[in-house]
């Protein structure tokens, strides 16, 4: 039977459509050597600058607060390897300062997760689908707005009584209640402790990148030149 088809028309054309990886495939190829090599890379150097904390606003009600430079590799991780390999490594880092040294019972951990996830998702989601230092500076402040929205919420329901509570200061309720005395304090520290760390992301991001970029670019060239090889001596 003819498909009769008018004068300037165009008779559509399907597109053959793209096999669906199957949730295996989409690991594996996501997981690669390089990536996962990169992940435990920044995870581990992560975790050093984590233990090379020091007081940021020493003098202050709020002296007892320590800066660190170990999310700035969760943030590098985030934009470089992807969303999920940032969360990967913030929460490694996290879990192994927990097991090593930490004193809260998970509990500063996890609020260290809660406050850096949405820090560090939002540029890196955007990020994957529009590239460019736009995105990026706009992208980062956003996600420094997104962290200081939730840290007072996080500190006066999580970090603050359990650091009371833990560590033999007084109970849960007069943890919260330091949170409502120092609110402005709290603030401000993660105010300056946020801009700190998105600048030392943002000079350090591209020369990672690229490197990142290079070393995935020539294990795929050698892995397809041991497949030609391979697929050569099969033929042979």
């Amino acid at each position: 039977m003819e498909q009769n088809v008018e004068m300037g028309e165009t008779p559509e054309v399907r597109q053959p459509e793209k096999p669906k990886k199957s949730a295996k495939q989409a690991f594996v190829g996501y997981f690669t050597p390089t990536r996962m090599a990169y992940i435990a890379i920044f995870t581990a150097i992560s975790y050093v600058l984590y233990l090379l904390d020091f007081p940021l606003l020493p003098g202050t009600p709020v002296s007892f607060l320590k800066l660190d430079f170990s999310n700035a590799f969760v943030m590098i991780g985030g934009f470089t390897l992807g969303p999920v390999a940032g969360i990967i490594i913030c929460v490694l880092k996290e879990l192994i300062h927990a097991l090593t040294v930490g004193n809260t019972m998970f509990i500063g951990e996890l609020a260290n997760i809660l406050f850096i996830l949405p820090y560090m998702l939002i540029p890196a989601i955007v990020y994957k689908k529009h590239k460019g230092l736009k995105t990026v500076i706009v992208t980062l402040i956003l996600g420094c707005l997104a962290l200081l929205a939730v840290c007072i919420p996080v500190n006066y329901l999580l970090n603050f009584p359990a650091f009371y509570y833990f560590g033999g200061f007084g109970t849960w309720q007069e943890g919260q209640q330091l949170t409502l005395d120092l609110w402005y304090w709290v603030l401000l520290f993660n105010a300056i402790k946020v801009a700190l760390i998105t600048v030392v992301t943002l000079v350090l991001y591209k020369p990672l990148s690229r490197l990142i970029k290079a070393t995935n670019n020539k294990f795929e060239s050698m892995h397809a030149k041991r497949d030609r090889h391979s697929g050569g001596n099969k033929a042979a």
